[in-house]
C-alpha cells in the first residue's frame, strides 16, 4: 500500500515523500526522472506547481541541459548535492533563478541529488533548452508530467 492510500484511509489527505515509488514518475530517462506535484486544485494549470528531480550520478542527462522557464524558479536541494552555475548546493539550500534565466547542467555529487523545483504555474514550469535535441529528449521522457 503506498503512502498515498494508506495516509487517505487514515483520513490525512494526501501524504508522501520524495522517494515515494507510487508517485506518477515520467519514465526513467538516462540518469534522471521527474514527477510533478500541483500545488492547486485538481486541474488547474494555473496553480504553482513542485516538481521532484531524482538525479542519479554519472553521464549528464540532456535533463541537466542548460535551459530556461517562462517564471522563476526556486531550486530546493533535499538529498545529495549538485553544483551547477558556479555554486554547490546541499541539502536545504536553495537557488532562485528569474524568469528567462538560462542556467542548468547541473554536475551532481556521487551519492545523486534529489531537489524540488517550484514554479508559479505549470506553464512556467516547461523548460525551454538551448539544444534542440535535449528539447526533444525531455519532451519525449518528461514532457508528460506537467499534462497531468
Amino acid at each position: 500500500m503506498s503512502d498515498i492510500v494508506k495516509a487517505k484511509q487514515e483520513g490525512r489527505g494526501f501524504y508522501s515523500n520524495v522517494r515515494d515509488p507510487h508517485l506518477k514518475w515520467s519514465k526513467r530517462g538516462l540518469n534522471a526522472r521527474t514527477c510533478t506535484i500541483s500545488l492547486g486544485p485538481d486541474g488547474d494549470q494555473d496553480a504553482p506547481v513542485a516538481a521532484i528531480i531524482w538525479l542519479n550520478s554519472g553521464p549528464g542527462d540532456p535533463l541537466r541541459g542548460r535551459h530556461s522557464h517562462s517564471c522563476d524558479a526556486i531550486n530546493l536541494v533535499v538529498e545529495g548535492g549538485m553544483y551547477m552555475d558556479g555554486i554547490w548546493l546541499r541539502p536545504g539550500q536553495a537557488k532562485i533563478v528569474p524568469a528567462d534565466t538560462n542556467y542548468g547542467d547541473a554536475t551532481v555529487t556521487g551519492e545523486g541529488c534529489i531537489f524540488l523545483e517550484i514554479f508559479g504555474d505549470h506553464h512556467g514550469a516547461r523548460p525551454v533548452y538551448d539544444e534542440p535535441e535535449e528539447m526533444a529528449y525531455w519532451n519525449e521522457v518528461h514532457g508528460n508530467v506537467l499534462d497531468r
